[in-house]
């Protein structure tokens, strides 16, 4: 009798080792689910660079031109993963260019100033990110 306790209470401390780390990963993985949710918040941060009336139909169909390409490529079956990660990299690239390209002298100074703050407050929040 007392070896099916032994037995019993040898089962029940492995299961408690096994399951205790992946209940951690769950409570990360939950807790990171959140900070992600919070990013777009930061969003609202971006410079105020008085973009005129024309500058903005010109943003927005840019940013539409933008989506719809990048559907076609994640919709895209005969590319592989990374064909499909290139070719979106190269559709933001391309639509960053639009954008600098619409911009004047100032406003592209701003957006500079801009990205190279916010990006080195994402990499020293996320060393990973660099």
């Amino acid at each position: 009798m007392s070896n099916k306790f032994i037995t019993h209470g040898l089962v029940a401390a492995l299961l408690l080792v096994g399951v205790a780390p992946a209940m951690t990963r769950a409570q990360e993985a939950t807790q990171g689910a959140g900070q992600e949710q919070a990013a777009p918040a930061q969003k609202a941060e971006r410079p105020n660079l008085n973009l005129t009336d024309d500058q903005k139909a010109q943003m927005k169909k840019i940013r539409e031109d933008a989506k719809s390409q990048i559907d076609a490529v994640k919709n895209d079956g005969s590319l592989s993963a990374d064909q499909k990660q290139t070719k979106i990299k190269q559709i933001r690239r391309d639509s960053h260019k639009q954008v600098e390209a619409m911009l004047t002298r100032e406003q592209r100074k701003t957006m500079k100033e801009w990205r190279h703050e916010h990006h080195g407050q994402r990499n020293a929040q996320d060393p990973a990110a660099s």
